[in-house]
């Protein structure tokens, strides 16, 4: 008896010993936020005795952003004192991982990648060096989340994760940004590790969304253009581009299409509700065209020019304008892709794949070679459904 009741208790202090693995939080590095810059001279700023490793080689700088636990203290409501909610630190070397290992030489805790929420990327380093490169680890890294978002930056990387802002963490915000999708048609869907890693290795031309940072501030505006052959940056849209191919692309949920009458004071914005994108691919004694078809349904949400023509009147003519002005960010996002960048960042060829899937095998292997002169054309279809409250001497 005595036996057993001291088995008993021996299993017990086991199994309740509670978490015998537990780490305070305040032990933890949790990263939230990863940007990549060329090379400075942190290095030297760093008070080294050696030489940079590799410093004959490539060398690129990543800032790691931290949640700084310490800001808030325990059942603080106001934000605490003011300090940052997150610690950016920033170390220089050839490769993420020798740069990772660099950080164990100023910092006690290990980084933990499970929460990394986004990594911006330098279009200036993308200049010398290819995208799949520079995201290697952490497409193989089992600690780094697939659902981390990818971004590109003209400018510093490093300063799109600051903000003059104490209360709000860089990272999240623009987690927080991305999400606003369906509030706009120049934002792209999040470009994931596991879209990116589809199109890195399926060799399809992409696009990345761009964010600009300015005084402490950040916007996202336009997209970085990748070839699907070198995995490198060969340019850029601007945000009216942009709607027009998210509209193609049918990525569009919502937005503003803005129109001018003509003359100063005169403009009308039309909310998009639904937006539907029919893209047919066509091929002839070989010869390959594709016909696009736009369908946007939505309200008058704001009209600065007062008619004293009948309602319906109004609001056929205003279809006309919506239409004519989608139109040209049609045009406008065609051009870019076909003629200046000629790479098919549209999906036109996954249609092609689709439905012709002999065509595409003969012209996979130079697909944006092909898409540069293939024909496109094009229709819109544009209903008012809601115009509000009108005013009945308008």
């Amino acid at each position: 008896m005595k036996k057993t009741f001291l088995l008993t208790f021996l299993c017990s202090s086991f199994l309740l010993s509670g978490c015998w693995s537990s780490r305070e939080i305040e032990e933890l590095g949790l990263n939230v936020g990863i940007a990549l810059d060329k090379g400075d001279k942190v290095a030297e700023n760093m008070g080294r005795v050696e030489e940079t490793p590799d410093s004959s080689g490539f060398l690129f700088t990543n800032t790691y952003q931290y949640v700084n636990i310490s800001a808030v203290p325990s059942g603080s409501k106001d934000g605490g004192s003011g300090q940052k909610q997150y610690v950016n630190i920033s170390e220089v070397g050839g490769t993420n991982h020798q740069i990772i290992r660099e950080v164990s030489l100023r910092e006690e805790n290990p980084i933990m990648f499970q929460h990394t929420k986004v990594i911006v990327v330098s279009g200036d380093l993308l200049k010398d060096t290819s995208m799949r490169k520079l995201l290697d680890l952490f497409l193989r890294d089992n600690e780094m989340r697939l659902s981390c978002i990818v971004l590109v930056t003209k400018g510093s990387a490093k300063e799109v994760l600051n903000l003059k802002d104490p209360s709000v963490i860089p990272s999240l915000r623009l987690v927080g940004i991305g999400d606003n999708v369906y509030r706009s048609t120049k934002i792209l869907k999040p470009m994931t590790l596991t879209r990116l890693q589809g199109n890195i290795y399926s060799n399809n031309s992409y696009l990345i969304q761009n964010v600009v940072s300015k005084s402490g501030e950040v916007r996202f505006s336009g997209a970085a253009v990748f070839s699907g052959k070198t995995n490198k940056l060969i340019g850029y849209l601007k945000e009216e581009d942009l709607t027009g191919v998210t509209m193609i692309t049918g990525e569009a949920k919502g937005g503003i299409i803005k129109v001018n009458e003509g003359k100063k004071g005169r403009q009308r914005d039309f909310e998009i509700k639904t937006i539907k994108s029919t893209i047919t691919p066509k091929v002839l004694n070989g010869k390959i065209s594709f016909h696009i078809n736009i369908a946007a349904q939505g309200r008058l949400s704001e009209n600065w020019f007062l008619s004293h023509r009948p309602i319906n009147q109004v609001l056929t003519q205003s279809e006309k304008e919506i239409k004519k002005s989608m139109e040209q960010r049609l045009t406008q996002a065609l051009k870019m892709t076909q003629k200046k960048y000629k790479a098919d960042v549209i999906g036109l060829g996954e249609r092609l794949r689709i439905k012709y899937p002999r065509t595409w095998e003969k012209v996979k292997s130079n697909w944006d070679s092909t898409f540069a002169n293939v024909p496109v054309t094009y229709s819109v279809e544009v209903n008012i459904t809601d115009y509000g409250y009108n005013d009945p001497k308008s």
